[in-house]
């Protein structure tokens, strides 16, 4: 499978470091690209994964329940379980984070899943799937 798979609607894209397999489960590790003024995933949040941001370059806006956090290059931000979040760049510049979940549920799975049906033009203009089965499956896992 690829390493790297890339966002076809908001231009994200994804490396996937170490994956759920390659650390026993017990972690996932991507590193991440969004363009400027792009977004990301719209807000949710994890019963399941801790999730750990860390700017590697650039700004980027990390939002926990009603608060944003402004992140620059080596800052890190951590979100527990059920704290509603979502990330954006409204800079100007490009952004590359790294983002760990522990343990990693399906996210892997989830996102290969998602951009496959972008790929195949299964969703509407903001990338969401048009078909609630795929919607419910996405976020099921």
């Amino acid at each position: 499978m690829k390493r790297t798979v890339v966002n076809q609607v908001t231009s994200e894209k994804i490396t996937f470091l170490q994956t759920a397999e390659e650390t026993d489960g017990k972690y996932l590790s991507i590193e991440a690209a969004l363009p400027p003024q792009g977004n990301g995933t719209p807000l949710h949040m994890h019963d399941e994964s801790e999730e750990k941001f860390e700017v590697v370059s650039g700004k980027l806006t990390v939002t926990l329940g009603k608060e944003q956090h402004i992140l620059d290059g080596g800052d890190h931000r951590l979100v527990t379980l059920g704290v509603a979040h979502t990330f954006t760049n409204n800079h100007d510049e490009s952004v590359v984070f790294r983002v760990r979940l522990t343990p990693p549920s399906q996210f892997e799975q989830s996102v290969r899943i998602h951009y496959g049906l972008i790929e195949d033009r299964l969703v509407d203009k903001k990338g969401n799937p048009k078909s609630l089965a795929h919607t419910a499956l996405i976020l099921s896992m």
